[in-house]
């Protein structure tokens, strides 16, 4: 394999796309230069992962485990958040009216606790959940963006990604 990356130049990263998982697990550790490689293999960024422990969430892997059977994933995640989404408006607002609970979702004043140590909010333009995103390989997690030092006028986890002066995103229009 470090033949194989030899001849790549100077780079900082090794980026690979290995969706088969042919000859992903070769490459880690196996390079020309000592580099981080990243995507299917290696350092990957993640709506979730078993990995994630801190911030009470580790109590939240433990209960998935022990109803399921198995691991929580990206997708189980979502979901769950999506109905604590719902349960948390309803709960607050003691309202079950859709457009009710639509407006106070996407409100400054609605936070929900994801367990991923800060709390996760929407964005009212385009109704995206605001979300750290982990930085993890199988067997830890390393960082969660947005990393220190990446600032925002409105939310630092507005940095991820499009911004509204940037997107023209029109689900709400």
């Amino acid at each position: 394999m470090p033949l194989f990356t030899q001849d790549l130049g100077g780079y900082d990263a090794l980026i690979l796309a290995d969706e088969l998982r042919d000859f992903g697990r070769y490459v880690l550790y196996n390079t020309w230069l000592p580099r981080p490689v990243v995507g299917s293999e290696g350092l990957s960024a993640l709506g979730w992962a078993p990995v994630i422990e801190q911030w009470g969430a580790a109590q939240l892997q433990s209960r998935f485990g022990k109803e399921h059977s198995r691991a929580m994933t990206a997708n189980d995640y979502a979901a769950w958040a999506a109905v604590r989404t719902l349960g948390e408006a309803v709960t607050r607002t003691k309202e079950t009216d859709p457009a009710t609970l639509r407006a106070y979702i996407l409100s400054d004043a609605f936070e929900l606790a994801g367990f991923k140590g800060r709390p996760l909010t929407y964005r009212g333009w385009n109704g995206q959940l605001r979300q750290p995103i982990a930085l993890a390989h199988p067997r830890a997690l390393v960082a969660q963006a947005p990393l220190e030092g990446f600032l925002h006028r409105v939310n630092e986890l507005d940095s991820l990604g499009l911004d509204e002066p940037e997107s023209t995103c029109a689900a709400f229009d």
